[in-house]
């Protein structure tokens, strides 16, 4: 859009807001406060993945949910596109490929929202009775996990970097090693309180306007924003005990772990990566409080050979405040049916804290050697079970071991733990089991350029479209390149569902601009 036409869109939303009826810059006696939009902060066009800048022509740091639904009224309600903007909703920022971001639109900071953390507890035992927490929208989940173990409770399902927003999350999946056994922290929310398109504060459950409620959850932020959530908790273990385990063979690897997500009683978080190089073994032990003896060899150290380790983790709660011999007899126990490494397996006890928190170091390690805040051309796939070998496959002919710099998370997950209401969409798997595919790079600015990241890019598409046509495979966090792509992630029948809830909750096409799923020419005519 040329620059006139932006500094022309931007003067006429502004005069819409101060002169609507709605009077947005009211005084502070009123009842909703005063709200403003603010001039773009770098922020706001910037975000994790670092491949994608789109600026907006202005940013709204709301006080409360009806600032945002005053904001998002007068919007939907304008004459056309010429006279609209579109809104999207940035949480911490951690979003790959510009998804938060509104390009001559208006970014919304939920983390401005109050973030308060409520935890109320109706019920006792092991299960924690009814207890759950009201958590704000732009809340991190550290800050829910700091308040609710204050009560000796916490979240069942989590994310492995707790430094994302509760919005967020919900809005995609949120996973991690526990969603085989209690599913992704979309199918663990009780009740929402969402602002939709059409600028209305809904709140909503399984229930209670239950079609709002499962779109918006893994909705990709396109039919409301959520501004407030209701999270189920269980007793919190003070300890756990984590236990990593070494391979040689990705087939034993898979079977292991396919074993482990079958012991549901036994065990309460499975996850497994590839051990390409020396530097993927010392990175994924960063937060790993233990020494683990094992070098195996990469080969050539062109990186040009292709042998591959694979280390499977899981982790037991440990309930005991001094004896932690059951949990020890726990992990000896699954340890002795699994066929890993002799004998490379270590475990370690660590505090609930610590052991959820475990990406924080990773973090602090990366950012010493200035590989945070670069370009991450990450790839995330679910494939179905019976593709996962041929994937793996795939996925190699594009790595170039020796300078990989990252993760690449390989583990099971159960499908029927998602629930088929939400607006996520999983692979079918006749035995109902799919693995996670997390390819997390970092590229060094003074090794990989712009082209270089773009490449990568690109074989991650090559990859993707490969997977998807021929295995059946899904993209997680995923920005899809057309229109027709995204009717082929969704499905026909899934892709039906979504288009008539965008109709419903969002007509005019306000939210989310930057899924690239809708355009403004696919909106409804206002009435």
């Amino acid at each position: 859009m040329e620059l006139n036409k932006v500094l022309y869109m931007y003067a006429g939303i502004v005069a819409l807001l101060l002169c609507s009826a709605v009077n947005f810059i009211q005084s502070p006696s009123d009842v909703f406060g005063p709200v403003a939009l603010l001039e773009p902060t770098p922020s706001a066009a910037r975000d994790f993945g670092a491949v994608v800048s789109e600026a907006p022509i202005a940013v709204m740091q709301p006080g409360s949910p009806a600032e945002i639904a005053r904001l998002l009224g007068e919007l939907s309600s304008a004459a056309g596109p010429g006279s609209r903007a579109a809104v999207a909703a940035r949480g911490a920022g951690h979003s790959l490929h510009g998804q938060a971001q509104a390009r001559a639109g208006i970014v919304v900071e939920t983390r401005a929202l109050p973030r308060l953390v409520e935890v109320v507890r109706r019920g006792d035992g092991d299960g924690g009775g009814d207890a759950y927490a009201d958590v704000g929208g732009g809340a991190l989940w550290v800050e829910v996990l700091e308040e609710c173990l204050r009560a000796g409770l916490a979240p069942r399902s989590w994310t492995d970097y707790l430094y994302l927003t509760v919005g967020g999350t919900l809005s995609n999946g949120g996973i991690s090693g526990q969603a085989f056994k209690h599913g992704p922290q979309i199918s663990n929310v009780l009740q929402l309180e969402v602002v939709t398109g059409t600028g209305e504060v809904v709140t909503c459950s399984p229930t209670q306007s239950p079609e709002l409620f499962f779109a918006v959850l893994g909705g990709l932020g396109q039919f409301g924003i959520i501004t407030r959530a209701r999270i189920p908790l269980q007793v919190a273990p003070p300890k756990v005990r984590w236990a990593r385990a070494f391979y040689d063979s990705f087939e034993t690897f898979t079977k292991d772990q396919e074993l482990l997500v079958s012991m549901p009683e036994l065990v309460d978080y499975v996850e497994g990566f590839m051990v390409l190089n020396q530097q993927s073994l010392h990175s994924s032990s960063v937060a790993f409080p233990a020494p683990v003896n094992f070098s195996p060899d990469f080969g050539s150290d062109d990186g040009s050979s292709k042998v591959v380790y694979y280390c499977i983790e899981f982790a037991v709660h440990d309930f005991q405040q001094q004896d932690s011999t059951a949990a020890d007899h726990v992990v000896d126990l699954v340890s002795g049916k699994l066929s890993y490494l002799r004998p490379h397996a270590y475990s370690v006890e660590v505090a609930y804290w610590d052991f959820l928190n475990r990406v924080r170091m990773e973090e602090e390690s990366l950012r010493s050697r200035g590989l945070w805040d670069v370009p991450h051309p990450w790839l995330n796939l679910f494939v179905p079970r019976h593709g996962v070998a041929r994937f793996k496959d795939l996925l190699m002919d594009t790595v170039t071991q020796g300078d990989f710099e990252g993760l690449v998370l390989v583990y099971p997950l159960l499908t029927d733990r998602w629930d088929g209401n939400t607006s996520a969409v999983v692979p079918a798997s006749p035995d109902g089991v799919m693995y996670v595919f997390s390819v997390l790079r970092s590229t060094d600015p003074a090794r990989c350029g712009r082209a270089c990241v773009e490449g990568i890019l690109e074989q991650h598409r090559r990859v993707a479209d490969e997977a998807c046509r021929r295995l059946g495979a899904k993209q997680y966090l995923a920005r899809q390149p057309s229109r027709a792509h995204w009717r082929e992630h969704f499905g026909a029948a899934a892709w039906d569902r979504f288009v008539a809830r965008k109709a419903r909750f969002d007509p005019m096409h306000v939210l989310g601009p930057g899924q690239g799923i809708f355009s403004w020419t696919d909106s409804a005519s206002p009435v």
